[in-house]
């Protein structure tokens, strides 16, 4: 039977997933003892560190204590939820229990720290499986006082350091806050802000029922808004925000980043940002890699001098010296609806494009392929490189 050359190559793209698979498989592993800190786990899926554990999974870097692949469902310290969830059982892993001799140990052993969401779990979001609504007594939350101690331990010891935001926001308390900024210079403001592509309060369940309340007891009881939007919200409760085309020219913020960014990460000059993020300055002795931008009419813009909100802010910011390692990303980064299952395949990343829609600002996808994942590839691949932790055998 004679073979056609078009069989051929159907044949070999079906079986494109299979070796990129075997070629996953078959990669060498690096064996890291990674922590990663995550207290906002309210529901199994562990999304607050999900985009982590990709590239965890997808580079190889293992466990040294066993050589096996970090599990995101296991391999974290912070809120952990037990099965069945419909009991609303859970338990508690974290650094607390831990004397300072034993976190001193501890950031011997380790190559590296992710501190990703630590605003926590809270009463109605966990008994009561309500995501976005009131506010309600804490269960579980905040950087401790043993959570900055192995900060500073890592940094005495030029470990590699990862955070993000809302690791000293609320409920972190305010001697935390302020030692975890001295020590790595730079000042969150107390603002944080979210992209909604709805603000119509009947239409998106998405929409946290304080901001409403809030918004209505500080304007008379009005909410006129529909369209898509910015909400920003300050520790004190002050909360402004800004509509397409009422207030905003560009509904969404953008991040932009630096020639510098641009070349040392492979980051695209500018692109969407559609999740929670803080407004966070820094001092001098850091850098600022990417901003963002928000680009307000003049109503949006009197808005935002009343309320001393500016229109560009970092992004992305880091401290890569002799001295020590820091990044910190002002925004939930490390929270992204990605699948997991995708980070067995090498090569996946040429065909990324396939997996988001660059028409739709609230998709959070896009932001993982083109941002994310370069970035935290490069600062990982660069830290073992000039450690030389691969080679030490």
């Amino acid at each position: 039977m004679k073979i056609r050359p078009g069989n051929i190559i159907f044949l070999i793209i079906l079986f494109i997933p299979f070796w990129s698979w075997l070629w996953w498989y078959f990669s060498p592993t690096y064996p890291m003892n990674i922590l990663t800190l995550d207290k906002t786990v309210s529901t199994p899926f562990r999304n607050e560190h999900r985009s982590l554990n990709w590239i965890q999974t997808h580079n190889k870097y293992v466990k040294k204590s066993d050589g096996k692949l970090y599990s995101n469902f296991k391999d974290y310290y912070g809120f952990f939820p037990l099965k069945p969830y419909e009991n609303k059982k859970y338990w508690i892993s974290d650094l607390d229990s831990l004397s300072k001799e034993q976190i001193d140990s501890m950031s011997d052993a380790l190559d590296m720290v992710y501190y990703t969401d630590l605003y926590g779990v809270y009463y109605n979001e966990w008994y009561l499986d309500s995501l976005e609504t009131e506010h309600s007594p804490k269960i579980y939350g905040g950087m401790s006082r043993t959570d900055y101690l192995l900060l500073e331990k890592m940094k005495e010891k030029k470990k590699l350091i990862l955070t993000e935001f809302n690791i000293i926001a609320s409920p972190t308390s305010w001697v935390v806050r302020r030692k975890t900024e001295e020590l790595f210079n730079f000042e969150w403001t107390g603002w944080t802000g979210r992209y909604f592509n709805l603000l119509d309060t009947l239409k998106n369940p998405e929409l946290p029922r304080w901001v409403i309340r809030l918004y209505k007891e500080q304007h008379d009881g009005n909410w006129p808004f529909t369209k898509a939007g910015i909400v920003f919200v300050h520790l004190d409760e002050r909360i402004a925000i800004l509509e397409k085309r009422t207030s905003l020219d560009v509904e969404v913020p953008f991040i932009y980043t630096s020639e510098y960014g641009q070349k040392k990460y492979d980051l695209p000059k500018k692109i969407h940002y559609p999740y929670w993020f803080d407004i966070t300055f820094t001092k001098n002795t850091n850098k600022v890699v990417s901003s963002y931008k928000i680009k307000p009419n003049d109503v949006g813009d009197s808005i935002l001098t009343l309320y001393g909100i500016p229109t560009e802010y970092p992004a992305f910011i880091e401290h890569d010296e002799d001295d020590y390692k820091f990044y910190y990303f002002a925004g939930d980064f490390s929270d992204n609806p990605i699948t997991l299952y995708s980070s067995h395949f090498r090569g996946i990343g040429l065909i990324s494009r396939v997996f988001y829609k660059n028409a739709t600002f609230n998709e959070r996808t896009k932001f993982f392929w083109r941002y994310y994942k370069p970035v935290m590839e490069t600062i990982i691949e660069n830290y073992t490189d000039e450690r030389n932790l691969f080679n030490e055998k």
